[in-house]
């Protein structure tokens, strides 16, 4: 079963954007982000228990590049804030 786990960890990944891309315009702003933070850690999850493999890297490449827009969205955020007082 650990040999799969690469492709259910992508699959996940998949999923919480396919959710998250449909539920545009219809569910409120902490839901869509408890949804991407649940999606994305469950993803990161499964790929780390997973074995060695192709799944295992693309999944963890692209939660590392999910991880690191949403931190440096955050930090862009609060020094916007910071410069407006």
């Amino acid at each position: 079963m650990r040999k799969h786990l690469g492709k259910v960890s992508f699959a996940l990944l998949i999923l919480t954007f396919t959710v998250l891309a449909f539920g545009y315009g219809k569910i409120r702003g902490d839901i869509g982000t408890g949804i991407l933070i649940i999606g994305v850690g469950l993803s990161l999850i499964t790929a780390l228990i997973s074995e060695k493999g192709r799944w295992k890297t693309i999944t963890i490449s692209i939660v590392s590049i999910v991880i690191g827009v949403y931190a440096f969205l955050i930090i862009a955020f609060f020094f916007g804030l910071w410069e407006g007082f």
